[in-house]
This record gives C-alpha cells, sequence and structure tokens, in this order.
C-alpha cells in the first residue's frame, strides 16, 4: 500500500498520528515520513566540489610510511618546548 499525506506543521496532532498507525497496523513495514521544504540549499554544490578540487592541488596527498611511530610524531609536535 502507498499513501501520501500532505500536512502542515501546525495540522501535525497526536489524533493524525493515531490515526496513520492505524492505516498501517496490519503491515510491519516501515512507514516514510519525507519533510519537504523549500528553502534554498545553504551551500553551491558546485561551488564545494570546487573548493575541494583547489585543496587537493595546494595539498597534495602525501604517504606515509606503514612503521611510523604516530604517537612519537605526536609528541614531537607537542613537547613544552615547541610551543
Amino acid at each position: 500500500m502507498e499513501a501520501t499525506f500532505v500536512v502542515r506543521p501546525e495540522e501535525l496532532r497526536e489524533q493524525l498520528l493515531n490515526q496513520l498507525e492505524q492505516l498501517f497496523s496490519d503491515d510491519n513495514r516501515p512507514v516514510t515520513v519525507t519533510v519537504k521544504r523549500d528553502d534554498k540549499p545553504r551551500y553551491d554544490a558546485q561551488a564545494v566540489l570546487k573548493q575541494m578540487a583547489e585543496t587537493r592541488s595546494t595539498y597534495p596527498t602525501k604517504t606515509i610510511p606503514a612503521d611510523v611511530d604516530i604517537n612519537k610524531l605526536i609528541d614531537e609536535m607537542y613537547w613544552e618546548g615547541n610551543h
């Protein structure tokens, strides 16, 4: 069974949820609730991807040998006389 209910936030009441529960009580499948927003996205996906490419070109990937002692590197970075 598929059903679409369109309601405003102020129309969401416990009574409506109880009615939905009764409608789908015979079936043990999950019920999906989708919230539709008409807002503009908070970021431009293309701009983010472009920034990521620029960051990768500015700071290329470095390979670290498998036998590096990470704890020793951290200790060297944060030793008392280093800040």
